[in-house]
């Protein structure tokens, strides 16, 4: 395994129909952490958001932590609700690190703004890659529910 280079990360998203996409931001993160901070969005913020069906919060929260767990058995893991895009990371002084995928480094930009405002010191921002699907579109949540939808059949889920 890597060298854990960031004593707590934080990375957040929905994670619903949790997809290689997510498992790979997942990975990185937790590869890197000693310790992570995972904001999974509320029923009630995804849903204000979100145009497709959702599982409840807790099925998508428990996802994330039995991933990150098979990932690293040892890695310290805190899972929050999020009700808006920040969450606790402009907040939490013990973070050093944030997990993000290449579209949302400018997210990451304003959690560093608004930590330097509140005098905390920057996160070192790991940008992620997209995955794309076997037709080089990114995977998504968003284009698995609406293939789902039409077609609810095992493969059209990952």
């Amino acid at each position: 395994m890597p060298s854990k280079e960031c004593r707590k990360g934080v990375v957040g998203g929905t994670f619903s129909l949790m997809h290689r996409g997510h498992r790979h931001l997942l990975r990185a993160a937790a590869e890197k952490s000693r310790a992570l901070l995972v904001g999974v969005s509320s029923d009630e913020y995804a849903s204000a958001r979100k145009a497709h069906p959702l599982e409840p919060y807790e099925l998508r929260a428990l996802s994330v932590l039995l991933y990150l767990l098979t990932v690293d058995p040892d890695l310290e893991v805190e899972i929050h609700p999020l009700d808006d895009a920040f969450g606790p990371a402009y907040l939490d002084s013990e973070l050093d690190c944030i997990f993000v995928s290449e579209e949302t480094v400018p997210g990451a930009i304003a959690i560093n703004i608004l930590r330097r405002l509140l005098g905390l010191a920057p996160l070192r921002i790991y940008s992620v890659e997209l995955v794309t699907d076997e037709k080089g579109r990114r995977l998504s949540s968003t284009a698995l529910w609406g293939r789902f939808l039409r077609d609810p059949t095992p493969e059209n889920l990952d």
